[in-house]
């Protein structure tokens, strides 16, 4: 007769029980690697679309400019301030001054010196903001260097902006 030798020794099961606690210490690592790239990414996401929408925005008011108002500007340095001699909106031909500059380490835009508006979110830091004028006798123009970062510790993003506009309204 033989004999009944149903279920597991001890030693099967310590064997089994350690490979399950490796591949659940496998499959938890890559899930928090995974977590940590989402995070970065969504932090990327967030600084490339502040200072695309910043640049934007002092883009399209930089060109319906009819000059750079200088006494009123601090260019070539952080933080930088843009002053412009501009019109309302390209329908509205109504006289008006706008400011760029930064506040609270975000870029902010005011109209005729209202309010600050932000153009940058809450979670982003600007870090350089600096305002280059470049004349010529037939026209006249601003560069912009902008750079925003986000984040702690070695989860620091940071990126950078440049872009160089013609003031339209001044031909």
């Amino acid at each position: 007769m033989k004999p009944n030798n149903t279920g597991f020794t001890l030693a099967e099961i310590v064997v089994y029980i350690a490979i399950l606690a490796a591949l659940s210490v496998f499959v938890v690592q890559a899930i928090l690697a995974m977590a940590a790239t989402l995070a970065e990414a969504k932090t990327v996401r967030r600084l490339t679309l502040d200072g695309e929408t910043a640049l934007e925005r002092i883009t399209r008011e930089v060109r319906l400019a009819s000059a750079v108002d200088d006494a009123a500007s601090t260019l070539g340095a952080h933080p930088s301030r843009l002053s412009l001699d501009t019109v309302r909106s390209s329908t509205d031909p109504t006289f008006s001054d706008k400011d760029f500059y930064v506040l609270q380490g975000r870029i902010a835009f005011a109209e005729d010196g209202g309010a600050a508006d932000y153009l940058t979110s809450p979670t982003s830091s600007t870090t350089q903001f600096i305002v280059t004028k470049i004349t010529t006798p037939r026209s006249q123009a601003v560069r912009i260097q902008l750079a925003l970062q986000a984040g702690s510790g070695s989860k620091l993003v940071s990126r950078s902006f440049f872009n160089t506009i013609v003031l339209r309204g001044g031909y």
